[in-house]
């Protein structure tokens, strides 16, 4: 099935949002990328603003479902974080979309900050149900921290890999897994 001109839209805008940010990305360009003339773009948003807040729920419902399909809970719970965890370098170096929803999790447009926040936080009190669950239903629910305990640290620990990754790039981002990996297996191994 062929994709709308609405979707042929976003794709482009998350592609050259992903690349150049949203203040250095025309309208002109994304009618371009398209094959279409700018006009024609308001015929399905109305300025540049509508079509980036249209990417959002977008982004949110794929990344809910990229971590359904890796935390499944069970016997092998430490394999799927730390899939998670490197998952993040992988995703990002081979998905424009997945370098548009790190970029806007960190720096969303000034203007905009509210409008992209607000179902951010929804996202991110989905991700960590979604984990939340996984632990719990999982042998880590008997190491010595408590299952709130580790989601919590789960969830920090994607934070500052995104964040190191974003900033510090690939080297330092994988110094960072490492370490915090170390950390997180002593604080959930059973004392012998």
């Amino acid at each position: 099935m062929s994709k709308t001109t609405t979707e042929r839209l976003q794709d482009a805008a998350l592609a050259r949002f992903a690349v150049q940010g949203f203040d250095a990305t025309t309208m002109n360009e994304i009618a371009a990328d398209v094959g279409i003339k700018k006009p024609s773009v308001y015929a399905h948003f109305r300025n540049k603003d509508e079509l980036f807040m249209s990417l959002i729920p977008l982004m949110i419902e794929s990344e809910l479902a990229h971590a359904r399909s890796v935390f499944q809970g069970g016997e092998a719970i430490r394999a799927q974080l730390l899939a998670y965890f490197h998952g993040i370098q992988e995703r990002f170096d081979g998905s424009p979309q997945v370098r548009f929803w790190m970029r806007i999790l960190f720096s969303p447009p000034v203007h905009l900050y509210e409008q992209v926040m607000q179902p951010m936080h929804i996202f991110m009190d989905d991700l960590e149900d979604i984990i939340r669950q996984a632990v719990g239903n999982s042998p880590l629910a008997l190491a010595p921290l408590e299952v709130e305990t580790q989601v919590i640290a789960c969830m920090a620990m994607i934070e500052s890999l995104q964040s190191e990754l974003l900033f510090g790039g690939a080297r330092k981002y994988r110094r960072r897994l490492t370490a915090i990996w170390t950390v997180f297996e002593a604080a959930v191994a059973h004392p012998d």
